[in-house]
């Protein structure tokens, strides 16, 4: 009997019970029945080469369905949902450790729900109009370099809380805050002593919002190519496309802004 490894189910001691066709070792729980490998990692399946998943994250980042993605690669679909969940599962924690510095842009864009299970209907059946419980909050930062975060925050406006919950840990070296006049954000802003900017309101173009606004309409471009997504998933395809748009950012010598300049 093995002193070390435990049933990961009810806790119980396990016993052997022999050996997978690669040698690894299986154990049996006697109380509850189940069986499982010591390995409990999300690779512990992983089988091919690294790179067969180098190309595979290569179809990712070209937003190559997983249908195609299989086929180009010839794998079984179910290889190619278990590597996008292999991806998903490294990128888990990925914008915690994300520090923004100098001058950041705070905003929001709003999703809507449509899993049916999700939403919230009027007495009569029809939809809520307006900005509803039945659309999620996105709550976007980003600053003048182009480095970005985008977290899934609630149901409708995201609140101070919501603000302080996700981002505190992502505040570096700011010296200022833009934002487009929400008593929310200013709310979060205000536990910072430093300038706080409405950028909407000021008449200097050296303070358009142009940044945030172009992220947002990538966010959704980005999602409108993966419709059909399971809502439960969104934030896990949040912090892929971050990882990506910061990776781009980062392998480029301009900022975003003169990106954007750029193309004007």
């Amino acid at each position: 009997m093995s002193n070390r490894i435990k049933c990961p189910l009810c806790g119980n001691h396990i016993y052997k019970n022999g050996k997978t066709k690669s040698g690894v070792q299986r154990y049996r729980c006697q109380l509850c029945l189940k069986t499982f490998m010591s390995d409990q990692s999300p690779t512990k399946h992983f089988k091919n080469s690294s790179k067969l998943i180098k190309k595979f994250i290569g179809y990712m980042i070209d937003d190559v369905t997983l249908d195609v993605a299989a086929r180009n690669l010839e794998i079984n679909i179910k290889t190619a949902h278990y590597y996008r969940y292999i991806v998903f599962h490294t990128l888990l924690n990925y914008q915690d450790e994300i520090e923004l510095s100098d001058s950041i842009m705070i905003d929001e864009t709003f999703l809507s729900i449509r899993e049916k299970k999700y939403k919230i209907l009027r007495l009569d059946g029809k939809d809520i109009r307006g900005l509803s419980f039945n659309q999620l909050c996105v709550i976007t930062m980003i600053n003048l370099r182009g480095l970005c975060l985008a977290k899934v925050s609630s149901r409708g406006m995201a609140s101070p809380g919501d603000f302080i919950r996700l981002f505190n840990q992502n505040i570096g070296s700011v010296n200022k805050f833009l934002h487009d006049g929400n008593p929310k954000q200013v709310q979060f802003m205000n536990q910072f002593d430093i300038e706080k900017i409405n950028a909407r309101r000021n008449d200097s173009e050296e303070y358009s919002t142009i940044i945030v606004d172009s992220l947002h309409s990538n966010i959704k471009r980005y999602l409108f190519k993966h419709a059909g997504f399971r809502l439960k998933y969104l934030q896990h395809y949040l912090n892929f496309f971050v990882y990506r748009y910061n990776q781009l950012i980062l392998s480029d010598s301009k900022n975003k802004t003169e990106q954007l300049q750029a193309k004007n």
